[in-house]
Formats: structure tokens, sequence, C-alpha cells
């Protein structure tokens, strides 16, 4: 019978600013949650004072009801309070976000669950009125190693290969950016480590997982980025190269 009281009195309770403006933010985009839910989200939610950007207040919110949350991340909102309507300066989810001194907004760091061994780490700073992502990585949970979510791939003037050597193992793999056109041979081959290589391809949307092949020429479906990720299978990191070749 408590439950059920307090459970109106929520319902009904006028919200301060901070949480209105939550509260006007999630009504926009439910994630899948009913009204109910949307509202106990905005009343639950943890404030964080970031500062003051053209004369209003900067707040985070940590949001933690089940229903907007996945596996263990969950969002979190960065709202200026404006007169009127809150502006959403940004929005992300994960297990943890800390904020380092920056002016004249905090640079946040946000870790979200991948896996057991890896945890995504994005790393955000306030620019020209909004906050934008400026690195990815990921971090082992074991060691605390990490790797750039992406590295481009150079090729040299007028080559259409290149040479890719690093160190993986199971389920810590390394992952490479490049553009492609559609129509074009994709190669992955002369490849050599202590362990059996295994390439994983991205295509771009809607493409998706494509199938790679060693010293098998794969045909690109769209024009667009590809991130190719290479795993060995063994326990431990291990050295390997490979060649990759575009035509």
């Amino acid at each position: 019978m408590m439950f059920l009281v307090l459970a109106a009195a929520l319902a009904t309770a006028a919200l301060d600013r901070p949480h209105a403006a939550v509260l006007n933010v999630l009504q926009k985009d439910t994630m899948g949650c009913d009204p109910a839910e949307v509202r106990a989200a905005a009343v639950g939610a943890d404030l964080k004072r970031l500062g003051r950007v053209a004369g209003s207040e900067v707040v985070l919110a940590s949001l933690h009801q089940p229903c907007l949350c996945g596996n263990v991340n969950c969002p979190y909102l960065v709202l200026r309070l404006d007169n009127g309507k809150p502006r959403l300066l940004y929005s992300t989810s994960g297990f943890r976000l800390t904020t380092l001194a920056a002016a004249p907004l905090p640079t946040l760091v946000v870790r979200a669950h991948d896996s057991a061994l890896i945890t995504d780490e994005t790393v955000a700073a306030y620019r020209d009125g909004k906050y934008v992502d400026q690195t990815y990585a990921r971090v082992r949970g074991d060691n605390g190693a990490r790797k750039p979510n992406d590295v481009p791939v150079r090729f040299i003037a007028g080559a259409s290969a290149a040479t890719l050597r690093g160190t993986a193992s199971t389920g810590w793999y390394d992952s490479y950016a490049f553009d492609a056109q559609a129509g074009q041979r994709l190669t992955v081959g002369n490849a050599h480590a202590k362990g059996k290589i295994v390439v994983n391809l991205l295509g771009p949307e809607p493409a998706g997982p494509l199938t790679v092949v060693l010293d098998r020429p794969l045909v690109l479906p769209k024009t667009g980025s590809y991130h190719l990720q290479i795993e060995v299978s063994a326990e431990n990191d291990v050295p390997y190269s490979l060649t990759l070749a575009i035509r």
C-alpha cells in the first residue's frame, strides 16, 4: 500500500527545472518506455552541474530506469537549461562517466561495457555549442591495455596495397579503417602469425559484416567506409603481419 502511495506521489509531483528538462527530452524519444517509466526515469535521474555557457546552466543527467538500460550500460544526457525548452548537448550510454577539467565545460570520459574482456572508451569535448566525440579506444579489463577503435590504413602514393602489422589475441583484435568504392576487389593475404588469423570486415550500412577468406579476392558491395578486424587465435598477444590490397 505504501509503495502505491509513493508511486502515485511521484507521478503527480511537480519537477524542478533540471528534472523537468530531462523529462522533456525523454518524452521526445521514449526508447521503448511507457509514460510512467519515462517520468520515473526523469524523477530518479542523478544530476551533476557541469558549468555555464551562453548564460545558461549545463547539467549532466544519469538515468537508471531499467527500460532505458541495456546490459550494464545506461543513458547519460547533457542538457543546457535555456529559457523555455532545454537544449540537448550530448547523449551517450555507458556504465561510468567521469569528467576532466576544461573550459568552458569539462571533457567527458565515457566507459561502456562491450564484453567480459573489453570496455569501450569515448572521450567527448565541448566544441562550438555542443559535445563532440574526440577519441575512441578499447580497454582490456585484466591489464588495462588500450587500443584505438580504428587505425587508418595508409597507402603509399600510387600503391594499392599496404602491409599491416600488430599484436592480437582471442577477443583482443586490431581494427583498420579505409574507404573504398563499390566493385573494387579487396584481398587480404601474405598473412603471418603464430596462430590462426581471423579476419572480419564490417561494411557501410546496410552491407554489414562480410566474410573474408585469406588470399581470396572479395568484391566490395558498396561505396563507403570499411573496418577490417584482425584477431589471432591465441591466449596471449602474438605479433602478426599481412597485406591489404584494394584494386
